[in-house]
């Protein structure tokens, strides 16, 4: 009869000690849900702020890279423009008979710098020369050769003086004068005849050119 009582009762005693579970479990339970934390605010605004000043910056460089497209399309065509041009000259020379290769020009070079110097020394003035230089040549020293370049803007002056001072007195003078710079002393020597023979060059600016 006890045992009869005890099986009939089970189910009872077991479904309230698991309701006294819960309700004990109720007691532990935890929250997960986000809460509000005010110091996470500045860090979220700063978040937000450099995530703006990155978009920002993507957005000025694909307009900044935009600007150069279509400054580099404006300048290819107006390369393609001058190409043209040159061609139709080219074209034009031909059918006058002119040569506008690149030897021909490199030649045309050649004979520009040629006609230059013709030019510089049919205008060069020996008297022009020569009264400049005597101003440089002190009482004791005397030339015995003159030569100039084709450009008439290097002369080496060949002479002898008394000593050796009277050859620096007249590098110092030409280097004083007005239309002649940079004299340099080749070379010296004492002669038999005991005078000091020197080789002097210097850069001669002929007045007027």
């Amino acid at each position: 009869m006890a045992l009869k009582r005890s099986w009939s009762t089970w189910p009872v005693e077991f479904f309230g000690q698991t309701g006294s579970w819960n309700h004990a479990g109720r007691q532990f339970e935890i929250n997960l849900s986000s809460r509000y934390r005010a110091e996470m605010a500045t860090y979220r605004t700063w978040l937000i702020s450099g995530c703006i000043g990155l978009l920002l910056g993507i957005t000025w460089n694909i307009w900044q890279g935009v600007l150069i497209y279509e400054e580099s399309q404006i300048i290819e065509g107006e390369l393609e423009r001058v190409r043209q041009l040159d061609h139709l000259v080219i074209a034009e020379a031909k059918n006058e008979g002119i040569d506008l290769s690149e030897g021909a020009l490199k030649r045309l070079s050649s004979e520009v710098d040629l006609a230059n110097q013709l030019l510089e020394k049919r205008t060069f003035s020996w008297t022009t020369f020569l009264t400049e230089l005597e101003q440089a040549i002190p009482p004791r020293l005397s030339l015995t050769s003159i030569h100039l370049d084709q450009a008439g803007k290097t002369v080496q002056l060949t002479g002898t003086a008394t000593n050796l001072e009277e050859v620096t007195a007249f590098t110092v003078g030409l280097q004083n004068h007005a239309t002649f710079k940079n004299p340099v002393l080749a070379q010296h020597r004492v002669g038999s005849s005991g005078m000091v023979e020197f080789d002097v060059t210097v850069q001669y600016r002929q007045p007027g050119v």
